[in-house]
């Protein structure tokens, strides 16, 4: 069994109507091994997922689990076979507990049909300790940081003795000492014998847990390595192509504008939301780039949402264009110039069932206003442009904003508010969940409105993008502001210590 793939994907191809989403792709995972599968949106990743576990049949090819035909479509089937499944968003019963999770829907029962808890406990305990993993059995699995959540997600899988796990981008919307964490485990994982995909778009975790790696584009496998036999250009060249591989390299190596033009667009003095943030004081300029960064819980994101009006502060000042400050609302923010594109895109920032071009003029309403009514024609030449300058694709103003990718709907968001040419702009992780390419073109966007004068401040866990990105640097620790560094004369090591530092 040790040379024989846990699963193994032969030939498989997926056609919707004219649409070839994969193409005759050849994929297996050994046990104890831990293989990335990477690849710009929609380069079929997601496809090749749900064909291995089930949830769709393929066109062409076959699956084999350990060596044995596996009817295709039929999830249940795959996961009785070994076969689980880590999502990106939680899916898990936050109100339960973690016992109750890791056997929800298949509890072991007693007489007359009643759960028997007693084994259920007993099993999950023994469990635990075979995989080395602490959870507490009672705790409310709402109550758990991120990481744990994970766990408790491993555990349902391994519950069901599962062989091999697939992980879709796992660490998504964790810190970086939780990040640590689940890598740990997975680890572990491997040592016992369990084989591991890890989708993820994040390049730096990829060489730090995985063994080797599979570059998608295009709907095909194009190629496969040992990670320690690829360095990182080479991969950001597969997967992007020449073009935007260039454009990420150079990217790290622009011209800074450390507080831009002087004009000051932004100033914040001893800003305190009590038990929150306190004596918070920086400037921002017009053409520049104010990049905030900060472990998860450094209160960066409640920071930039009393910028905008969402959250009232107690203390300090905030002058906006030299004039004083205090907005009850967002609606007071954005009539002084101000935008904000919120982290989580999908339940704060779009209208996922509406289209492209609605979407674009959503912050700009009142400039298609005719009377009482809206005139259709004029946001449809609107988002036509937008679309355009963006490079949103496919370019269709007509497509719900759904149906696209992870980066393509960061760019119709974005979007969104540069068409209001706001004096300033507020992003709070701007590229969370989207692949290199993507990221290469917001940092082209980002750049251009800097260029042309927009006052622009960022909040970013990702501590490479800080670096590639920021004209200057905020560290923020525990609610306090702690340090300002123009981003050229800084070095990444030293903003990793001041992230680990201690508030005074």
């Amino acid at each position: 069994m040790a040379g024989m793939p846990i699963i193994r994907g032969v030939g498989l191809t997926k056609i919707y109507g004219n649409l070839v989403a994969l193409t005759d792709a050849n994929f297996a995972v050994m046990p104890g091994e831990v293989r990335a599968l990477i690849g710009s949106n929609g380069a079929g990743k997601s496809t090749l997922v749900k064909i291995l576990t089930g949830a769709v049949a393929p066109t062409l090819g076959t699956v084999e689990i350990a060596g044995e035909a596996a009817p295709l479509g039929n999830p249940r089937e795959t996961i009785r076979r070994g076969v689980a499944c880590i999502y990106q968003h939680s899916n898990l019963a936050p109100a339960m507990s973690v016992l109750d999770n890791i056997f929800l829907g298949r509890q072991p029962t007693r007489w007359l049909g009643l759960i028997d808890r007693r084994r259920q406990r007993r099993e999950a305990v023994a469990l635990l300790d075979r995989h080395g993993i602490d959870l507490d059995l009672d705790a409310t699995v709402g109550s758990l940081p991120a990481v744990k959540q994970k766990e408790v997600e491993i555990m349902k899988a391994l519950a069901l003795d599962a062989r091999a796990i697939l992980m879709d981008e796992p660490t998504g919307w964790l810190a970086a000492s939780e990040v640590a964490k689940l890598h740990a485990t997975i680890r572990m994982l491997r040592a016992r014998g369990v084989g591991i995909v890890y989708i993820s778009h994040v390049l730096n975790e990829i060489f730090s847990v995985c063994d080797t790696i599979t570059i998608m584009r295009d709907g095909k496998i194009i190629a496969e390595s040992a990670v320690a036999d690829i360095d990182r250009p080479r991969v950001v060249h597969l997967m992007v192509g020449e073009k935007l591989a260039r454009e990420s390299a150079q990217a790290s190596h622009q011209k800074r504008h450390p507080r831009g033009t002087g004009e000051a667009r932004l100033r914040a003095h001893n800003l305190t939301k009590r038990g929150v943030f306190k004596d918070v004081s920086f400037d921002l300029y017009a053409g520049e780039i104010f990049c905030i960064t900060g472990l998860i819980g450094s209160k960066r994101t409640e920071l930039v949402r009393t910028l905008f009006g969402s959250d009232r502060f107690d203390g300090g000042t905030l002058e906006v264009e030299g004039q004083p400050a205090t907005f009850r609302s967002p609606v007071g923010a954005i009539a002084r110039g101000i935008g904000f594109v919120p982290e989580d895109r999908h339940r704060e920032g779009l209208m996922l069932n509406m289209s492209v071009t609605e979407n674009l003029a959503m912050a700009m309403l009142g400039r298609f206003r005719r009377g009482f009514l809206l005139s259709r024609g004029r946001m449809v030449d609107a988002g036509r442009r937008a679309i355009s300058i963006l490079s949103i694709q496919p370019p269709d103003g007509k497509r719900p904003v759904a149906l696209l990718s992870g980066g393509n709907q960061q760019k119709v968001l974005v979007g969104k508010w540069l068409n209001r040419a706001p004096r300033i702009l507020i992003l709070d992780e701007p590229t969370v969940g989207i692949d290199v390419g993507a990221k290469a073109e917001i940092y082209a966007i980002l750049r251009r409105e800097r260029e042309l004068g927009a006052a622009m401040l960022v909040v970013s866990s990702d501590l490479e993008e800080v670096m590639t990105l920021a004209d200057r640097i905020g560290v923020m620790v525990a609610g306090r502001l702690a340090a300002i560094h123009d981003a050229d004369t800084t070095q990444m090591d030293e903003i990793v210590r001041e992230i680990g530092g201690v508030a005074a």
